[in-house]
């Protein structure tokens, strides 16, 4: 099973989604899983903000190696379940693959706000609403 996680630039709620995941998978000791994060308007190879890579360090989490991709049709094709992180990134990428409308979804009920450019608080608070999401809609979908 791959699982890609996609917002706008991938420097932040996508990024926080993918380690945050990973790390679960790991504590589940579950290893049949790749995930991976990609955006919709960013440049390949950009680094993660600051503060999410603080964020996810106090879990114990170290995303510290991130590099961002932009997200394209064919990374689209191979991927089992994708989620974007609003409704607008849902749409992007249906727009970018029609074929792909059975597997793209969004990770939660309401838009995952974006923190890019806010205190390190305001991502703690985005990074709880994913774990929360990630614990009800994806955890479900890939075990």
């Amino acid at each position: 099973m791959k699982v890609l996680f996609v917002c706008t630039g991938n420097s932040c709620r996508s990024v926080l989604a993918e380690y945050y995941l990973k790390k679960r998978l790991q504590d589940l000791d579950i290893r049949d899983v790749e995930v991976g994060s990609a955006g919709t308007g960013t440049s390949d190879g950009m680094r993660a903000s600051s503060n999410s890579v603080e964020v996810l360090k106090e879990l114990g989490i170290d995303a510290s190696s991130h590099r961002a991709r932009i997200v394209t049709k064919i990374m689209l094709d191979s991927y089992d379940i994708v989620f974007g992180l609003t409704q607008a990134h849902v749409n992007d990428m249906m727009l970018m693959d029609p074929k792909a409308a059975d597997k793209i979804c969004a990770l939660a009920e309401e838009d995952v706000p974006d923190p890019y450019g806010s205190a390190r608080y305001e991502y703690k608070k985005v990074l709880e609403l994913i774990k929360k999401a990630i614990e009800k809609n994806v955890l479900p979908a890939v075990l």
